[in-house]
């Protein structure tokens, strides 16, 4: 049993909306835990075995997807991902670099991982020995806890360089590139988009089309010092113990879509600062262009599509 497609990421993209857009088809199986972890690792045959039959027995015929933002975390992964299936369909989604790096810094201040301002981590970042030790880094596997990605917010916003990654394993049309603009601009096209690459009919549409499936923010509901005390509570402590680790991992990942103060608040760049990232960005820009056809939606490069 193989998986048929993979929303790969990117992380904060609004990958969780195009889950839950596919998740009731009639033709598709998804697992419930919309990042079930597998490949971040190396996994043997039989692990990915045991992992197919949990996730999808039963369901015939239907596509087998999922969705796991760091599919885009770890160059290591697409080789990974072609061992397993080489004509898997993979499916990215994008969104301004910058943008990105600022929600996943948000993310990184509500999990209590980052302590720095925004300026003060980006410039350490910026230097290129941290950038030449995050690319290689890998995707951290969340088992126990949350792990810190406080390194990564720049090299996990250089699509192109990981995009790349994937074209030298999978051939151009089995990756299709979409924007979160897009999402949020005409979801129905672009639910459109992905079912003509998946090969499915477009007469299907969810109730949930168009919804904010789930808008960040930097702070919680419940914080990390009262989570930690009705976790050690005696009577919660012995039900979480019995809690297989698998199903602890979904609801670690659900309980934090939920715990989260809703804000929209901007990304905070004095100009110098955007204008260093935008010249960060720009060579990468070019890729995803190369890689495409089309400059992303962000960039300030004068092409045409072709």
């Amino acid at each position: 049993m193989k998986l048929d497609f993979l929303i790969i990421g990117a992380q904060k993209s609004a990958t969780t909306a195009l889950f839950k857009y596919l998740e009731p088809h009639a033709r598709i199986a998804m697992p419930a835990a919309k990042e079930a972890p597998l490949f971040t690792k190396q996994v043997s045959e039989a692990e990915v075995d045991a992992f197919m039959s949990k996730h999808f027995s039963g369901h015939g015929s239907k596509l087998k997807g999922k969705a796991t933002p760091q599919y885009m975390c770890d160059d290591k992964i697409p080789a990974r991902l072609k061992a397993h299936n080489p004509k898997l369909k993979l499916i990215a989604v994008l969104r301004d670099p910058i943008d990105r790096a600022w929600s996943q810094y948000r993310m990184s201040l509500r999990r209590e991982t980052e302590s720095r301002s925004f300026d003060n981590a980006v410039a350490d970042l910026l230097a290129p020995e941290c950038l030449a030790l995050a690319r290689a880094g890998k995707a951290p596997l969340h088992e126990q806890q949350f792990e810190s990605e406080c390194d990564y917010y720049l090299v996990w916003s250089e699509y192109g360089r990981i995009l790349e990654t994937y074209r030298k394993h999978f051939e151009r049309e089995q990756l299709l590139v979409l924007y979160m603009d897009e999402i949020q601009r005409d979801p129905d096209a672009v639910l459109n988009k992905v079912l003509m690459f998946l090969g499915l009919p477009l007469d299907f549409r969810p109730d949930c089309l168009g919804e904010v499936i789930h808008k960040g923010g930097s702070e919680v509901v419940i914080t990390n010092q009262l989570k930690s005390r009705i976790r050690h509570f005696g009577p919660v402590r012995m039900i979480w113990d019995r809690v297989p680790e698998a199903r602890r991992q979904s609801i670690r990942y659900w309980f934090e879509q939920l715990n989260v103060r809703r804000s929209d608040e901007a990304v905070q760049l004095s100009p110098a600062l955007r204008a260093t990232l935008e010249s960060h960005f720009a060579a990468d820009a070019m890729k995803i262009a190369a890689l495409t056809g089309c400059p992303p939606p962000w960039s300030q490069a004068k092409l045409q599509c072709a």
